[in-house]
């Protein structure tokens, strides 16, 4: 870890219909509103430590790679999940010890999701 900084603290997003964009992060991933600010344009989605802050753009090019991957404990369910939601999504890879699959938000962002079996926490890494 840096002596600096201590976490990421946000992440920005540039998105074209603010509105849709906050229905679709809460209502298809299932993340929730930390808070919005409609007069400046900015959404703060609740991802956990790290939210996801929307930022309202008259028009965004998406990058030709994932932004951003989130872990999923289950990423079958995760992928039929999105799959029954409608979104665009790719198959699962099986790396060999990770597993992943990259998805589309609606404004054409490339996000993934990986799955790995994560270390025990024991009281000594507390």
């Amino acid at each position: 870890m840096s002596k600096l900084f201590n976490r990421i603290d946000t992440v920005f997003l540039e998105v074209t219909d603010m509105e849709k964009s906050i229905g679709w992060y809460t209502d298809v991933l299932g993340f929730s509103v930390r808070w919005h600010d409609v007069e400046n344009g900015y959404a703060a989605i609740e991802m956990g430590e790290t939210p996801l802050t929307l930022v309202g753009a008259e028009e965004v090019t998406p990058g030709s790679h994932c932004l951003l991957n989130f872990y999923s404990a289950d990423i079958n369910a995760a992928h039929q999940k999105l799959v029954e939601s409608g979104v665009q999504v790719e198959d699962v890879m099986d790396y060999g010890t990770v597993l992943s699959f990259e998805f589309k938000d609606p404004d054409g962002h490339i996000l993934g999701v990986c799955y790995f079996e994560e270390e025990p926490v024991t009281r000594e890494d507390n």
